[in-house]
């Protein structure tokens, strides 16, 4: 019998009766090119893919408004099962009856392993993020980013989804659930996902400019304020290469406002503007800066606003036209009319080349925010009010970045709310997404909690960045800067030091140490949350070619100690039950808090923040690694691989190390198992193991642990 091939508009299958194999194909209407997005094939109870003597037929019925495709096999006389294929121009469905399962390959994206991951059309109080294709209890979409598409699968049955590192592609089983003779796969394609979820224009971010990753570096304005000038610029940019360069690359120095606005509210008689920096703060100009930043191995960087001055540049006063003001605000008082034609072809090119020229290669744009809502104010004075503010402030900025090219990062810079965030996501790499973050409670409202509202956006439009990284004791204890650093840490925001380095101590050059480079983090729900209470938790889920994990932050924010709970399934959406066991691990405090099946519950400081490893237990008599010392992801950036040979009792992998720093692995090991560890010092102490890595000229290093006969 020759293939079946159906067709109801977006939709089609194939079904290969010989082989009893099948492809779902999907084509979006301005594509004339249908593809493969589902390869299967089916199972029987004997696991065959065609048992012998088995006939398959088919009938098909087709409707207005959809068609059914129905194959029936039988051996002999007897039914073994029924498919029903049915297309219409919502998803398809496949409904199986008889003892038989599905299973095959999902073909969503291109480069799957890093631009498709598993998301969940659910909703849950935790903040919950991937590195790589995890795959969680409950995922029911994959997304891919590239394309801001998700297909959905809604199973009636027991329904198996997991990451195929060979395939590179996600795989799946479906079947019968118990005491049930049938099953059903629904199969959805929703196009335009999260521009739609989150009401914003959507391009998949770039990861062409200066940085594959978020960015890593210091800014003047949390450090220095007013004091900001050349001298402190240099400074901190030679110490931070000093401190952190041997721990990640492209550092960026970012040269904040205060370059032309010696204060707030600054007017005519402060002698500086966009194209004038202070020559008291500055007296070489931003180039000279720029050339040294670069000379001192990092990347320069500069804060502009051109929308909102705080004299009438050279530029302002050739095309008084072209202005408006005075509306004096706390950056300056002299607007952009953004209905004349020459602020696009003449003027912000003009500003976006000058600090190419200077040298500077990532540009932070602020007072954006601020110029909708001046629009709006003074709407009737605009030359040509037919146009809303929005769609003029996404003119502008579409301006900049079409000056700037795609090599250049771009910062948007504190967009509060969701309107002012949708002029900018599809021209900006990051986004700040609150208010100054000096206070501890500023911290908690204006990062925690707005990035609980944006993470949908980050690292798929733009990197949303949660502001300056401030660690100084002028504003934390240590227990508070440990946990702004978990934050940033594993959420996979931009990490950019707001304090003079010459402030930190050893304990919080190490915190920062630990979170650089940052790894790449991407949401797996595309729903703003609102969070309240006491505590934040936040789940990150790891996947490796070598393993699947996850690490969670339970923060507490206020000032009493609280008893917090960790529920694997709820928080996790980890699988419990019939045996599984996770084991433990508290990254600060450097302790292993034991094998736990459903939960486990820790006591939290006040303004402290639990970082806890949860791993799966290997049934292999084989070590489990529970903790890595180099980051805080423990192991998401630092172990290059691991290969578990069960028959030869032995457990190899290659880790990065940074030079004349000892990296610890600490490995679970099965009771009463002695271990002859190579490539570090192998010490152990009740159920674990720690072998400590020290490579004096940094990079790779091989270790492996074997059984002892």
């Amino acid at each position: 019998m020759k293939p079946t091939y159906g067709n109801f508009q977006n939709y089609s299958f194939r079904f290969d009766p010989a082989a009893c194999r099948f492809e779902l194909f999907y084509h979006r209407f301005d594509d004339e090119t249908e593809k493969v997005f589902l390869s299967g094939r089916v199972l029987t109870a004997g696991g065959l893919a065609q048992p012998e003597g088995l006939t398959v037929t088919d009938r098909s019925d087709f409707r207005t408004d959809r068609r059914y495709t129905v194959f029936s096999g039988e051996r002999g006389s007897t039914p073994l099962f029924e498919i029903t294929f049915e297309l219409d121009r919502e998803e398809i469905r496949l409904r199986c009856s008889g003892d038989v399962s599905l299973e095959g390959l999902l073909h969503w994206g291109e480069n799957v392993a890093d631009t498709i991951s598993g998301v969940y059309a659910g909703d849950s109080p935790v903040l919950q993020g991937t590195s790589g294709p995890a795959v969680r209890a409950g995922d029911d979409m994959l997304f891919d980013r590239k394309e801001d598409r998700v297909l959905r699968f809604i199973p009636e049955g027991n329904f198996k989804l997991a990451f195929d590192w060979d395939e590179n592609a996600y795989a799946f089983r479906a079947g019968r659930g118990r005491c049930v003779s049938s099953f059903a796969l629904r199969l959805q394609v929703r196009e335009h996902f999260v521009a739609e979820s989150m009401h914003m224009r959507y391009t998949p971010i770039n990861k062409h400019s200066w940085f594959a990753t978020a960015p890593v570096g210091w800014m003047t304005w949390y450090a220095t304020r007013f004091d900001a000038c050349e001298a402190e610029v240099l400074e901190n940019t030679r110490k931070m290469k000093e401190l952190l360069g041997p721990y990640t690359d492209n550092l960026v120095s970012w040269v904040d406002w205060e370059w032309y606005h010696p204060r707030h509210g600054a007017k005519d008689d402060a002698g500086c503007d966009i194209f004038e920096p202070r020559k008291d703060a500055y007296p070489h100009g931003m180039a000279y800066v720029a050339k040294k930043i670069e000379e001192a191995g990092c990347i320069p960087a500069i804060w502009i606003a051109p929308t909102n001055e705080p004299r009438k540049n050279k530029w302002f006063k050739a095309h008084p036209d072209c202005v408006l003001g005075p509306w004096p605000t706390w950056s300056g008082q002299w607007w952009i009319d953004p209905s004349r034609p020459e602020i696009f072809s003449e003027y912000i090119p003009m500003v976006i080349r000058q600090m190419l020229d200077w040298g500077y290669r990532a540009i932070k744009w602020d007072c954006l925010s601020s110029n909708p809502a001046m629009w709006s104010y003074h709407h009737d004075e605009l030359a040509d009010p037919s146009v809303s503010p929005e769609q003029y402030a996404h003119k502008v900025v579409a301006a900049g970045r079409k000056a700037a090219g795609d090599d250049i990062f771009m910062l948007f810079c504190n967009p509060v709310t969701d309107n002012e965030m949708a002029t900018g996501t599809d021209v900006f790499d990051a986004a700040r997404i609150g208010g100054d973050v000096f206070g501890w409670y500023e911290f908690c409202e204006r990062a925690i909690d707005r990035l609980f509202h944006f993470f949908p956006i980050h690292n798929t439009i733009l990197y949303t960045d949660g502001d300056n990284i401030v660690l100084r004791e002028e504003y934390n204890t240590v227990t508070q800067a440990q946990s702004r650093v978990s934050f940033y840490g594993l959420t996979g925001l931009p990490v950019t030091v707001g304090d003079r380095f010459r402030e930190y101590d050893e304990t919080r050059i190490d915190m920062l140490r630990r979170i650089v480079p940052v790894v790449d983090v991407t949401p797996v729900e595309f729903r703003a949350k609102f969070p309240d209470g006491a505590s934040r938790k936040i789940v990150t889920a790891f996947s490796r070619p070598f393993g699947d994990w996850q690490v969670a932050a339970l923060v507490n924010t206020r000032e009493n100690p609280l008893e917090l709970t960790l529920d694997f399934a709820a928080d996790c959406r980890l699988e419990t039950g019939e045996g599984r066991c996770y084991a433990v691990y508290d990254y600060w405090k450097g302790q292993f808090l034991g094998v736990h099946e459903r939960s486990v519950s820790v006591k939290v400081a006040p303004f402290e923040t639990a970082v806890l490893r949860i791993t799966p237990v290997a049934d292999d008599m084989l070590p489990t690694l529970v903790s890595s010392s180099r980051h805080i992801t423990q192991g998401g950036y630092e172990l290059a691989d691991m290969k578990r040979d069960v028959a030869g009792g032995v457990l190899r992998g290659v880790v990065k190390c940074v030079p004349g720093e000892p990296c610890r692995l600490s490995f679970l090991v099965p009771e009463g198992m002695e271990i002859a560890a190579s490539g570090g010092v192998w010490e152990k102490s009740g159920p674990c193991g720690v072998l400590t890595i020290l490579k004096k000229e940094g990079g790779e290093a091989a270790w492996k642990l074997k059984k002892k006969k």
